[in-house]
């Protein structure tokens, strides 16, 4: 028997015998040809089955109760096998199920968890206490603001606005709800006019000769004239996208504020950098596929230098959170936001997006 299975082995190696099964036939021939094995009946020889060769055989020895041989399964895209819901695999993958369900995203647990709306500045999420090097170096720049040889932008922005005459919500190290908005409307007298000179590119884009012109960079104040506009201002970051950040004031403020006559709504994706002022065509590319063909033209991206003026004005000093600017009908900003959307501030805006509408034009 040991020198049947040897010689039936080196048949299979030699490639006379292509399926294992073939070598164990063999070798069970040999065998009972040595008399080491009681032949089988004829009887029984008929009743047994034989290999199956097709679907149908293999259904037969099913019938019979015998064993089914493994067929052979098909190598490459031809293998791959289109199942149910993963919750329905009883093969083993239900069990992973509730797993692969959380994991919706590669945003970080934290990340996530401040995309919930707080109440309040106080359920805002709070970190650790600022390092001593990161308190030093503030106190090192504010210094040296002071004395004049410090450019502009190392000065305390929030803490330099209109001269401290309108507090504003104070910010804490980490914090993402809404912070640094007045609760009045800022008089026209001291807010900041929106720049005149920032060219804005809208997201539209074609290959009509005659549609060109519309695709081009235009100053932006020339469309905020006449009308009371509503501007969030976004970078892309994780909460400051069209579908976390810029979505969420949305949510909360523009059916109100679309409701009022002479109203309209613009969003703008504006960061510093010399690699995205580049690649401000693969910018309008993705934002052209995730706004709404209503929005191509209310939607625009800014590609030119970065100025401290822009900065200031605009708000734009932390680009990981978005900034929501209300802007009068003579380009002015009136009111001002930084960071996600809070039941104070939402309320706060709707108060004075309502006073904005009802104001008397005026050039004074």
């Amino acid at each position: 028997a040991m020198l049947a299975r040897r010689l039936a082995a080196g048949a299979f190696a030699s490639g006379r015998c292509r399926r294992p099964v073939a070598a164990d036939a063999a070798a069970a021939a040999l065998v009972r040809g040595a008399g080491l094995v009681p032949p089988v009946s004829p009887r029984a020889s008929a009743a047994a089955p034989s290999a199956p060769s097709s679907a149908g055989g293999l259904s037969a020895r099913e019938a019979s109760g015998a064993p089914a041989l493994p067929t052979e399964q098909p190598q490459g895209v031809a293998g791959i096998a289109y199942r149910g819901p993963l919750e329905e695999d009883v093969q083993g993958g239900a069990r992973h199920a509730s797993i692969i369900s959380a994991m919706w995203s590669n945003i970080p647990n934290h990340v996530r968890a401040s995309f919930k709306a707080p109440v309040s500045l106080d359920d805002a999420p709070k970190s650790s206490a600022p390092q001593l090097i990161d308190r030093v170096a503030s106190q090192v720049k504010a210094l040296a603001f002071s004395t004049g040889l410090a450019p502009a932008s190392w000065s305390q922005s929030s803490a330099l606005y209109y001269d401290g005459a309108i507090p504003l919500a104070p910010y804490r190290r980490g914090q993402t709800a809404a912070y640094n908005y007045p609760q009045v409307l800022v008089p026209r007298s001291i807010a900041h006019r929106f720049p005149l000179d920032m060219y804005v590119d809208p997201v539209f884009q074609t290959s009509d000769p005659d549609q060109k012109a519309r695709a081009k960079a235009h100053t932006l104040f020339n469309r905020l004239q006449g009308k009371t506009t509503l501007m969030i201002c976004f970078s892309g970051q994780p909460m400051a996208g069209l579908y976390t950040g810029v979505q969420r004031w949305l949510d909360v403020v523009t059916e109100e504020f679309s409701a009022r006559t002479n109203t309209q709504v613009f969003k703008l994706h504006a960061e510093e950098g010399w690699f995205n002022r580049r690649t401000s065509a693969l910018t309008k590319f993705h934002l052209r596929r995730q706004v709404n063909e209503d929005e191509l033209f209310t939607t625009f991206v800014y590609r030119g230098k970065w100025k401290y003026e822009y900065m200031r004005a605009l708000h734009l000093y932390d680009k990981e959170l978005p900034v929501v600017l209300l802007i009068d009908a003579m380009g002015y900003v009136r009111w001002h936001a930084v960071g996600l959307p809070s039941d104070d501030a939402t309320a706060v805006f709707q108060t004075v997006a309502s006073r904005l509408a009802a104001e008397r034009k005026n050039f004074a």
